[in-house]
């Protein structure tokens, strides 16, 4: 897993010493970004979504606990690591107390100290990534175990290729109204009779069957960034957002919001 690292520092000097201080590489870090005050601090971040933040405390325009209190709402991932002086010291150890902060490193840098406070932020995010994508493939495992793939293995060849086909439908029409009559009367046949092929066959009715169809869908669109939420609800038939979204957590386990946070997107 690789990482990436801001430092917001209004110094140059100790920013560009920051950046060779530690073998970064060797850490996991592959991306190093900076700015140079809180403000620039807040909108970089917003945009590279960094893992690791070391943060002075006092610079212009915004200081670093600012930044810090705009920011742990929308990157509550984020490990936040406080630089400073002596003077700051008491401050510092306010802001771990009161949350929010992980660590602090103490300026002059000691490097033994250091380097164990960031070894041990570094591996905090690797388990936060681990149960991330435990999550994701827990998700991802209950959706290739489902009911309608399971069910489907226990099928005649005949009927296996009767719901193949509908399946195939849905998945060409997926952004479309698809009730039952319009299923039954494509393929030539008696919605009522249609209905009970899906009981007696799958052991489920016709609109869990194209649920599970559409909320696998959502799951592959919510993976790029571009759609919002409500542009993959639509994409996926449904004029509701609440629906869509009720559906979805009922069937992945979590709303769409908290899938796209395990995606970091």
């Amino acid at each position: 897993m690789m990482y990436k690292l801001m430092i917001v520092e209004d110094e140059p000097v100790i920013r560009s010493g920051l950046m060779q201080y530690f073998d970064w590489k060797e850490l996991g870090v592959e991306t190093i970004v900076e700015a140079e005050n809180g403000k620039d601090g807040v909108d970089t971040a917003l945009i590279e979504l960094p893992h690791l933040i070391i943060t002075d405390i006092r610079m212009p325009v915004m200081d670093g606990l600012e930044m810090i209190g705009h920011l742990r709402p929308k990157l509550p991932d984020a490990i936040f690591i406080i630089l400073t002086g002596h003077s700051e010291f008491e401050y510092a150890q306010k802001a771990i107390h009161y949350g929010g902060v992980h660590d602090y490193l103490l300026k002059p840098l000691q490097y033994d100290k250091s380097f164990s406070v960031i070894v041990e932020c570094i591996e905090k995010i690797r388990k936060k990534q681990l149960g991330s994508l435990e999550t994701i493939e827990s998700t991802q495992n209950i959706l290739d175990s489902s009911l309608i793939l399971n069910r489907m293995e226990t099928l005649s060849q005949e009927d296996l290729q009767l719901f193949k086909k509908i399946e195939s439908y849905i998945k060409k029409h997926i952004n479309q109204e698809l009730t039952l009559n319009m299923v039954a009367d494509h393929f030539f046949y008696n919605p009522s009779y249609l209905s009970r092929l899906f009981k007696t066959k799958l052991n489920m009715n016709y609109m869990t069957f194209v649920s599970e169809i559409r909320i696998r869908y959502a799951l592959e669109c919510l993976k790029e960034s571009k759609y919002s939420i409500n542009d993959v609800s639509l994409m996926c038939g449904y004029k509701s957002y609440k629906h869509f979204v009720k559906l979805f957590k009922s069937i992945s386990q979590m709303t769409p919001t908290e899938y796209r946070k395990q995606l970091r997107i």
